[in-house]
C-alpha cells in the first residue's frame, strides 16, 4: 500500500525522481532495533519485567523527566517500571547485609553491602538518564553536520519535510533516528505538521545544545522569508550559529574540566597511594581492626568503581561536533580473529605459570607463616603483575594495530578532503561534467593520499564504464571500498544528488561542504589547544606518575614491614636475655606491641597495587581517549594499550629495584638500632 506522507513528500519536491515507498513505520522500528544496544535492551527487558512483579507511582515532575529520557532513546518501557527495577534491585544487597552481619557480626561488610543497595537504587533508577546522556553524546558529534545538510538541502528545496527525509537518510544514528522519527510522529498524526514535531524535539536540545535550536530555528524562518536570497542569508547564518555554538561549548568545557581532572589524581592516585605508605606500620599495631579482605575490596572495587563514574560524568558533558563517528571502519577493516587473544594468554601463562607453581611449592612447604614475608614470593607476585599488564598490552595493541593504521589513513584522507571538493565544486561549476571533473581533482592533487581516492573513480569510469555512483559505491571495484569514511560516503552521496539536480547545485553543495570541514577542523584544533594542560596531565598520570607513586609506596612497604620484622626479633632477644636479669628486662612486653605475623604481607600489598595500577590506568584511558576523540573503542583500547605498556614496565621495574634497595636499607636501619 502506497504511503500516503512518501506521496505528499513526492509532490512536493516537483519531480518525476521516484523514491522508494515504504513505511516510515517500518522504517523507524528498523532503525530502533539496528540500534539497540546490550545495555539498553538488557536494561529495558530487566524493567518491563519488575513492573509485572511490583506496582509503583511516580511523582508527576519525575514522571515528566522520565518520559523525556525514554523518549529520546527509543525505549518501549513506563516510567513506573524504572522505580520499580531499581526497589528489586536494591533488596537483594540489604538483605546480604543483614545475612552477613549476623554471621559475621562485622561491621565493615555488611555497611559495604548497605552502600551497595544505596548505590543499586540510585543508579537502575537514574539509568534511563545515562542512557540518554551517552545517546546525546553520539548525537551531538553529528548536530554540526546535519544543520550542514539541511541547509544544503533547504538551498536547493525549500522544503522542510524532504530536508528532514534527507538527513535521516544521510546521517548515520542516533541523529538519523531521531529525525526518523520526527517523519514518524508526523505520519501516525501525533504532530498537525512537520515543523511542530520538529520543534517538540529540538526542545530536547534546549540545555544541552542550545546554538543547534538557534540554528534549527533559522532554518525554519528562512522559509517565511520574502525572496530566495534572504533565504539564503537566513540559511547561512545557522551555519556560523552552529560552528559558534560548537566552539563556545569546546572552550566552557576545557575551562571546566580542571577540577574534574584533579579530583580523579588526588581521590583517585595520590591520596590512596599515599595512605598505602601507613598501611604496614597500621598492620603492624592495628592487626585486628584492618585486614587484607576490607582493602582489597576499597582499592580494587570502590576506588576504580568512583574514578570511572568521575571519568564517565566527564565524557557526557563532552560538546559534540567535533569529531564523526566511522562505523564503517570497523566493517571494512580486516578482522586481527582470535590471533590476539591466543598471543595475550600464552604471553600470560608463559609468565604466570612458572611463579605459580614455585608458588604453590612455597605453600605447601609448610614455612608459608615465615616466607610470606620474603622477597622471593614478593618477586613471584610481582610477575604476575608483569604478566598482566603485558598481556593486556599484547591483546588490545594486535586487535587494534591495523584498524589505527586503516583509521589514521582516513584521518589524514578527511583533513585534505576540504581542499578537494573544494576543487571538484569548482570544476564542475565550469560546466565539466562530474565524472571528468574527479580526473582534473586527480591530475592537481598528484601525489596526495585523497588523489588516490578519486584517481579510482575516474579508473572506474574511464577503464570499466562505471556511472559515477557505480565508481564510488560498487561493492567489489568502489573507491568507497578502500576509503571507508561515513563522512566521504555523505560527501559522495550528496554530490551524486546533487548533480541530478543541476552542475551548480552542486558547485554549490560541494563549496558549503568545503567550509564546513574547514570550520570542522579549526575545532577539532581549538579543542586541543584549549585541552593541551589538561590532557598532557592525564597522560602523565596514566604513564609516569601513577606507577611511579605506586612503585615507591610499595617499596617502602617492604622497608617498613622489614623494619619492623627485625625490630621484633631484637626485642624477643633482648626480652629473653633479660628473663634472668631485672637490669636486662628492658625489653620486656615491647615486642608483644609490634603484630607484624598479622600484618599485611608486603606480596599482597604489592598485588593489591599492580591490579589498582592497572584498573586506574585502564579507566584514565577511557577518559583520555573519550575527551579528544569521543566515545569509541579503538581509541580507547589502543590509548590504554600504550599506557598500560609503559606503566607496567616502570612499575614493575621501579618496584623490583626499590624493593632489592629499601631491602638492604632495612638491615642497614636495624644493624644500626641494634
Amino acid at each position: 500500500m502506497a504511503n500516503e506522507f512518501e506521496k505528499r513528500l513526492e509532490k512536493a519536491e516537483g519531480t518525476s525522481e521516484q523514491q522508494p515507498q515504504i513505511s516510515y513505520s517500518q522504517a523507524y522500528e528498523q532503525f530502533k532495533a539496528d540500534q539497540t544496544t546490550a545495555i539498553t535492551s538488557t536494561y529495558e527487558r530487566a524493567a518491563n519485567f519488575a513492573g509485572k512483579i511490583l506496582k509503583l507511582k511516580v511523582k508527576e515532575a519525575d514522571r515528566e523527566k522520565l518520559e523525556r529520557y525514554i523518549q529520546m532513546t527509543h525505549m518501549n518501557i513506563q516510567p513506573e517500571y524504572v522505580n520499580s527495577l531499581a526497589l528489586l534491585s536494591a533488596i537483594p544487597f540489604l538483605i546480604a547485609a543483614i545475612a552477613t552481619f549476623i554471621i559475621t557480626d562485622s561491621i565493615f561488610f555488611p555497611a559495604l553491602l548497605f552502600g551497595s543497595a544505596i548505590f543499586a537504587l540510585y543508579y537502575f533508577a537514574n539509568t534511563p538518564k545515562h542512557i540518554y546522556d551517552s545517546w546525546r553524546a553520539r548525537a551531538s558529534d553529528q548536530i554540526m553536520l546535519t544543520v550542514l545538510y539541511i541547509v544544503i538541502h533547504m538551498k536547493r528545496d525549500s522544503n522542510l519535510e524532504r530536508a528532514i527525509l534527507f538527513v535521516a537518510n544521510q546521517t548515520a544514528p542516533p541523529i538519523s533516528l531521531d529525525f526518523m522519527k520526527i517523519l514518524w510522529d508526523f505520519e501516525t498524526k501525533k504532530y498537525s505538521t512537520v515543523q511542530e514535531s520538529l520543534d517538540v524535539y529540538l526542545e530536547t536540545w534546549k540545555e544541552s545544545e542550545p546554538a543547534f535550536v538557534d540554528a534549527m530555528h533559522l532554518v525554519e524562518s528562512s522559509l517565511a522569508q520574502p525572496n530566495s536570497e534572504q533565504a539564503r542569508k537566513t540559511l547561512d547564518k545557522a551555519n556560523d550559529v552552529i560552528t559558534q555554538g560548537i566552539q563556545d561549548n569546546m572552550t566552557h568545557f576545557a575551562h571546566n574540566l580542571k577540577n574534574p581532572v584533579q579530583m580523579i589524581h588526588m581521590l583517585g592516585i595520590v591520596l590512596p597511594l599515599l595512605m598505602l605508605v601507613m598501611l604496614p606500620m597500621i598492620g603492624a599495631f592495628l592487626a585486628d581492626s584492618i585486614n587484607a579482605a576490607q582493602l582489597i575490596t576499597i582499592y580494587n572495587v570502590v576506588l576504580p568503581i568512583f574514578v570511572f563514574i568521575t571519568a564517565r560524568n566527564i565524557i557526557a558533558v563532552r560538546p559534540g561536533g567535533a569529531s564523526v563517528q566511522n562505523k564503517r571502519l570497523i566493517e571494512a577493516a580486516p578482522k586481527a580473529g582470535a590471533k590476539p587473544l591466543v598471543f595475550s594468554a600464552a604471553v600470560f601463562t608463559i609468565i604466570v605459570l612458572p611463579a605459580i607453581l614455585v608458588l604453590a611449592s612455597i605453600i605447601t612447604s609448610g614455612n608459608w607463616e615465615t616466607l610470606k614475608f620474603e622477597n622471593s614470593v614478593f618477586f613471584l607476585t610481582l610477575a604476575i603483575i608483569f604478566a598482566t599488564g603485558l598481556a593486556a598490552y599484547v591483546y588490545f595493541h594486535f586487535k587494534n594495530k591495523d584498524l589505527i593504521k586503516l583509521k589514521g589513513k582516513i584521518e589524514n584522507i578527511e583533513d585534505q578532503f576540504s581542499s578537494a571538493i573544494f576543487q571538484l565544486g569548482n570544476r564542475i561549476g565550469e560546466n565539466i561534467p562530474a565524472e571528468a571533473a574527479f580526473g582534473h581533482v586527480a591530475e592537481n592533487m598528484k601525489g596526495s593520499e585523497i588523489a588516490k581516492f578519486f584517481e579510482i573513480v575516474d579508473s572506474n569510469i574511464r577503464q570499466s564504464g562505471m556511472t559515477l555512483d557505480d565508481a564510488i559505491f560498487d561493492p567489489k571495484n568502489g573507491a568507497s571500498n578502500l576509503y571507508p569514511s561515513e563522512l566521504i560516503d555523505s560527501i559522495m552521496k550528496l554530490l551524486l544528488e546533487a548533480v541530478k539536480k543541476s552542475p551548480k547545485v552542486a558547485a554549490e553543495s560541494m563549496t558549503s561542504l568545503s567550509k564546513y570541514l574547514q570550520k570542522m577542523h579549526q575545532v577539532k584544533e581549538r579543542m586541543t589547544d584549549l585541552l593541551s594542560d589538561t590532557l598532557s596531565s592525564m597522560r602523565m598520570q596514566a604513564s609516569f606518575l601513577a606507577p611511579l607513586v605506586s612503585a615507591l609506596v610499595v617499596s617502602l612497604s617492604v622497608l617498613i614491614t622489614r623494619v619492623l620484622m627485625n625490630l621484633t626479633s631484637q626485642l624477643d632477644t633482648l626480652q629473653t636475655s633479660g628473663t634472668g636479669d631485672a637490669g636486662l628486662g628492658f625489653g620486656t612486653g615491647l615486642a608483644s606491641i609490634f603484630k607484624v605475623e598479622a600484618a599485611m604481607p608486603p606480596y599482597l600489598l604489592q598485588l593489591m597495587v599492580g591490579f589498582y595500577i592497572i584498573q586506574v590506568v585502564f579507566l584514565l584511558s577511557y577518559a583520555l581517549s573519550g575527551i579528544v576523540k569521543g566515545p569509541g573503542k579503538i581509541d580507547f583500547q589502543w590509548t590504554f594499550s600504550q599506557n598500560i605498556l609503559r606503566s607496567t614496565l616502570l612499575y614493575c621495574g621501579l618496584t623490583l629495584v626499590g624493593t632489592i634497595i629499601f631491602s638492604s636499607l632495612a638491615f642497614i636501619v636495624t644493624a644500626a638500632v641494634a
